[in-house]
């Protein structure tokens, strides 16, 4: 009489395969992911600028210029933020530049960790042009910035 015999499981060679396919995998996953982190932690500390963009706006429709950097309620603006470390402002004639530092510790991503980013306010015929980028010292690397965030920075 013959018996019919069935396997049943995996080989260790099956599951050995397996674990090299996912090991792979992860270690195409994981720089992509941490890439992705870091740009959404810029684009989300942009979005805090909004705030500030509208009351400079604001300032610029109804009083022809955008202030002075004697001007200290822009600050509180951001004042609370998770990725955001400070903010500097730089006037000059009709134009602003707005300078960010990124927090120098967690949960902002290592890649972005005190770098900086800025972005310009400049008057053009009463209408205002808005430029971001990557800062000229120490700056986010170009592949975190959003793409809208790629200009080059102006000569002031």
């Amino acid at each position: 009489m013959i018996k019919n015999v069935y396997q049943r499981g995996f080989t260790l060679i099956e599951l050995m395969i397996v674990v090299a396919i996912i090991g792979v995998l992860a270690s195409i996953a994981v720089p992509q992911y941490q890439n992705y982190t870091a740009r959404a932690q810029v684009a989300e500390a942009l979005n805090v600028l909004s705030g500030v963009k509208v009351q400079l706006a604001e300032r610029y429709a109804f009083d022809g210029d955008f202030g002075t950097d004697k001007d200290t309620n822009l600050k509180e603006l951001v004042s609370q933020t998770r990725y955001v470390q400070n903010v500097d402002y730089f006037y000059r004639e009709d134009n602003v530049a707005i300078g960010m530092r990124m927090r120098n510790q967690p949960p902002v991503a290592d890649a972005i960790r005190g770098k900086r980013l800025r972005v310009e306010l400049i008057a053009d015929g009463g209408s205002i042009k808005w430029a971001c980028m990557s800062a000229k010292s120490n700056g986010i690397e170009e592949k975190y910035l959003p793409g809208s965030c790629r200009g080059e920075p102006s000569s002031f």
